[in-house]
């Protein structure tokens, strides 16, 4: 087997089709995967989750809960989490950086 040294980064991600959320594109480890939009059944249970992260974050104020945002940690590594918790300081100090 030969190893494949394309390596995808964040910038790939933004010259592929849109079309209309059916795929959802994310990039591990420079890695490309391409899945599908979640069943019901799954976005049931992450709609779930969200509603118990957004009751106990009204009430604590700790953060905030967000249902599937992008999350790119480095130009090799963007995901789509079903759920995120974001703390107040963070949301505070800005989540949206440039990579």
């Amino acid at each position: 087997m030969v190893a494949n040294s394309l390596r995808w980064t964040t910038r790939d991600l933004d010259a592929m089709p849109d079309d209309g959320g059916w795929k959802r594109y994310e990039i591990i480890d420079g890695e490309l995967f391409m899945i599908r939009a979640p069943h019901l059944r799954h976005q049931s249970a992450g709609g779930n989750i969200h509603c118990e992260l957004e009751s106990g974050s009204r009430q604590t104020q700790l953060g905030k809960p967000f249902q599937t945002p992008g999350v790119i940690f480095s130009p090799n590594d963007a995901v789509i989490p079903d759920v995120v918790w974001v703390s107040k300081e963070r949301l505070e100090n800005g989540v949206d950086g440039k990579v």
